[in-house]
């Protein structure tokens, strides 16, 4: 897997993720992962890389940190709810979550764009190396990490104020990644 820069993880993260939609790194710091993605989640820590973060409320607003933000009452138990999911299958999720409702069928002109916005969820998460980990709420992958997530049911463990979120959270050693996506209030 090709190294990813600072400029290919930007563009491809400007290029993905737009209003409602929710993407930030942060360093591995504490024994249990989950700690470490809820502190992601509330903006409690930097990119250690000092790579830009993306988090777009709907309507153009940027998500506050803490208690306000779109995860303020998200728990560690909560994360119990997250499944694992292949490399594929993570890469296609955060492709969908610029849909409105996570589907591909929502995203104007899919077919024309598929392998172009593929390859930008390929760079986003190459960050994290081979040996990543990657988690989801959709609830194919409970069943099967496998799946094809871009003809997944469209049913989630959702965990925010949200009417719906979903999103990929991704581990390694030394980072964890979380990329989500809320549908409109």
């Amino acid at each position: 897997m090709a190294r990813i820069d600072e400029a290919s993880w930007t563009r491809s993260l400007l290029d993905l993720f737009g209003e409602g939609m929710f993407a930030a790194v942060g360093a591995r710091r504490h024994g249990d992962w989950r700690c470490d993605a809820l502190d992601v989640m509330r903006l409690a820590t930097a990119d250690p890389r000092g790579w830009p973060r993306r988090v777009c409320a709907p309507g153009g607003g940027v998500y506050p940190p803490g208690p306000d933000g779109p995860f303020g009452a998200v728990v560690p138990a909560d994360l119990a709810r997250v499944f694992p999911v292949s490399r594929r299958g993570a890469e296609q999720i955060v492709v969908t979550l610029q849909g409105d409702w996570f589907r591909t069928d929502d995203i104007p002109d899919f077919s024309a764009g598929e392998a172009g916005s593929l390859s930008r969820a390929h760079e986003v998460l190459g960050r994290f190396g081979e040996d990543a980990l990657f988690f989801t709420n959709a609830m194919s992958a409970r069943s099967d990490p496998h799946a094809d997530m871009f003809r997944r049911e469209g049913a989630y463990e959702g965990f925010t104020g949200h009417v719906m979120d979903c999103g990929v959270i991704a581990l390694s050693a030394a980072e964890v990644g979380v990329f989500w996506g809320f549908t409109p209030d």
